[in-house]
């Protein structure tokens, strides 16, 4: 079933019913003289202005070719067939222009050469770059209008200079037809997984007594975004953060620690000790500025050890309990000694865990 718009004309309403768009060539025309009709903020692209149709390279004639004011050099392909095999050919066909085009302009006076040739032709009909000598004469203006205060030529040129030499383009289709499963499969896989700009318009048009609505719509697939990473601290930084008697305790326990070739593992402030076992386990926590921590949470020993060690850690020194399976001592002068004597408490459980876990491979 064919969709439905309607049009507002005065106060009246038009119903338009969903049509074809057959003519290649007249829709390139079409988007060489309205070149603003681009989607460019469904694609997160800039303003755009042509600078070459049916631009011939060894691999063939591109439709449009277009920069943005962001210094991106675009390579339109339109196709109106409906069949998917068709659409799938122009995604080859796109990105074999893309591969001529570095190939055959790979530096920025290249492309500005092939640019000229065509703003100097009788094929372009802007008079806004018709008379341009330079790319600067020709864009500097026009994007000077569209960015006011923000416009940076030289800016500009040295994102389009790198984008060039660098073969950065962005590479879209202009088609119809492009919501069934091939096509969104299709332009998914290569925006996500091979992280190349393949965007495309999907045109939509509506008919009503021999007038046509054409009303192009971006569709583009980024990456999800991986959530920052916390940065980590480093033995010099998080002794920086400590009382000087818990930078001594801190470095024993660390000494120790690689003496029995643990995991030391630095977090976004403090650090951890784990044993190096099928699943790293951990045991212990170093917080600046005094904060020492055992952590019981992952011992693979039954609850009635795990509560005859804490009552052995608790008589060597005055923890608190943080959590339930957390045990927190603040290192100062009055507990520093007492510190060193529950870390060889901690000592003597990390192993005999490690010798059990040991006796379970060999046994296995």
């Amino acid at each position: 079933m064919k969709r439905k718009a309607l049009l507002k004309v005065g106060d009246d309403f038009v119903v338009l019913e969903e049509s074809r768009f057959e003519a290649e060539t007249q829709l390139q025309e079409a988007l060489k003289l309205n070149p603003e009709v681009i989607p460019v903020s469904d694609l997160d692209l800039a303003e755009v202005v042509v600078v070459g149709r049916e631009t011939t390279v060894p691999a063939g004639a591109i439709d449009l070719l277009l920069v943005d004011a962001e210094g991106r050099v675009i390579i339109v392909e339109t196709k109106l067939a409906r069949n998917p095999e068709l659409r799938r050919q122009v995604v080859a066909q796109v990105l074999d222009y893309g591969a001529s085009l570095w190939r055959t302009a790979p530096t920025l006076k290249q492309f500005e050469d092939l640019v000229l040739r065509y703003w100097r032709s009788d094929a372009c009909h802007d008079e806004q770059v018709k008379d341009a000598g330079t790319l600067r004469d020709g864009l500097d203006p026009i994007f000077g209008e569209t960015r006011g205060e923000e416009w940076d030529y030289d800016l500009f040129e040295s994102a389009l200079s790198k984008n060039i030499t660098d073969g950065q383009h962005v590479l879209l289709v202009v088609a119809s037809g492009l919501t069934d499963r091939l096509s969104r499969d299709l332009l998914q896989y290569v925006n996500l997984c091979l992280k190349l700009p393949l965007y495309a318009v999907e045109i939509d048009v509506f008919e009503t007594e021999g007038r046509q609505l054409i009303v192009p719509r971006g569709l583009r697939y980024d990456p999800p975004k991986e959530p920052p990473k916390q940065p980590t601290t480093d033995l010099p930084t998080f002794l920086a953060g400590c009382t000087p008697v818990a930078a001594e305790f801190f470095e024993r326990m660390i000494r120790e620690a690689k003496h029995r070739q643990l995991i030391l593992y630095w977090g976004s402030k403090g650090f951890s000790i784990r044993l190096p076992l099928e699943r790293a386990m951990t045991v212990m926590y170093g917080y600046p500025p005094n904060s020492f921590q055992v952590y019981t949470r992952d011992w693979l020993v039954d609850d009635a050890e795990i509560n005859r060690f804490l009552e052995r850690l608790k008589r060597e020194a005055p923890f608190s309990g943080s959590g339930k399976y957390t045990s927190t001592l603040q290192v100062d002068e009055q507990s520093a000694e007492e510190a060193v004597g529950a870390l060889r408490v901690v000592w003597s459980q990390v192993e005999k865990m490690m010798a059990e876990a040991h006796r379970d491979s060999d046994s296995s």
